[in-house]
């Protein structure tokens, strides 16, 4: 198993105010984003909360299904709670911030996300968008009123429809995953997919080489194409997994 990640202001943002997180080996671990958002560091903040709160809790990840799901789901709401309590005790009007990532135990994988970062997963040759965005223009593309590219360049593209900080109780999307012989899981911000379609990312990830050079690659390209927000992304390669 290779792990890496790589986090970037990007080309435009004065700060970065994403975070990132990857912990464990071959038999646990946890691979997490963070895009926070508000301001004035307060996006800096709220991504930090979040990421430190899981970095605090990773020793105690389970190892079956329902009890990760159960787990992933307590430390989203106490991040929330943190995230809320800092916006009140610092009168802050908008403070939140997307999470996206994954848990490994043995065989079984559970992805969590909340906002517009994304999981990918690859798997013989085949790239998957294993989330759905919860933004104003996924909405519409669900609707069929907007294709891919025009997401990327909507006018209202950053807006998200839910969020952790967004209100008092705020629910993640869950899956679980038994055994699915994935070669690759990428975590990333929308930093990265604003300007990379899903040709290019699939590009990276089936090069023959390590997970650090494409998670160069990836911020490389990202660069290249304008920048225009802060761009992580976090690589969680199998490189052992047998096939039957």
């Amino acid at each position: 198993m290779e792990l890496a990640y790589r986090t970037d202001r990007g080309q435009v943002r004065a700060q970065n105010e994403d975070a990132v997180l990857i912990l464990g080996d071959e038999h646990a671990g946890i691979a997490l984003v963070a895009d926070g958002m508000g301001g004035h560091e307060a996006g800096e903040v709220a991504s930090g909360l979040v990421i430190e709160q899981f970095r605090r809790a990773f020793p105690t990840l389970p190892a079956t299904p329902l009890a990760m799901e159960t787990w992933f789901r307590d430390n989203v709401e106490l991040a929330n709670e943190q995230v809320l309590e800092f916006a009140k005790q610092s009168n802050l009007v908008m403070m939140g911030t997307t999470i996206a990532g994954v848990c490994w135990h043995d065989e079984t994988i559970v992805i969590v996300h909340i906002g517009d970062s994304r999981v990918y997963a690859l798997r013989d040759g085949t790239l998957q968008q294993l989330t759905e965005d919860h933004s104003y223009v996924n909405v519409l593309k669900q609707l069929g009123e907007l294709t891919e590219e025009e997401m990327r360049i909507h006018p209202k593209r950053n807006i998200i429809t839910r969020a952790i900080g967004s209100k008092e109780h705020v629910e993640p999307d869950l899956q679980v995953f038994a055994d699915p012989e994935f070669d690759t899981i990428l975590i990333c911000t929308d930093g990265l997919t604003t300007h990379l379609t899903d040709e290019a990312i699939k590009y990276a990830l089936t090069r023959p080489i390590s997970a650090d050079a494409k998670a160069d690659m990836l911020i490389d390209q990202a660069n290249r194409l304008g920048g225009s927000d802060n761009i992580t992304v976090a690589l969680v390669q199998f490189t052992d997994r047998k096939r039957g």
